[in-house]
């Protein structure tokens, strides 16, 4: 299943739909959400997802390279994860990766 989400991130990033216009309805921004909160397990991982998948597809064309790569990196590895210890960890092995 994961790979499935990479694979479908990857194609909605590259798209050049995906930089043009973010309203309330747009429709890569809900599958980003009913993809990626699928497997949710925990409230604060559920944040953190909706949050990245905002940021990706109603503000990405505000995003530097950066911020867009750790918004993904929250994506490609919050899925599933119970803990709100972990979720953490997981948020600010992203920054810094992306030197945030």
């Amino acid at each position: 299943m994961r790979n499935i989400t990479y694979l479908f991130l990857s194609i909605m990033l590259a798209s050049p739909l995906s930089a043009v216009a973010f309203g309330p309805n747009n429709s890569d921004y809900d599958q980003c959400i009913l993809i990626s909160l699928r497997n949710s397990e925990s409230r604060q991982a559920a944040t953190s997802i909706r949050d990245a998948c905002d940021a990706l597809y109603r503000n990405g064309e505000l995003l530097l390279p950066r911020e867009k790569s750790y918004h993904v990196c929250v994506l490609q590895n919050v899925q599933g994860v119970r803990d709100a210890f972990a979720v953490n960890e997981i948020l600010h092995a992203c920054r810094r990766q992306n030197q945030m």
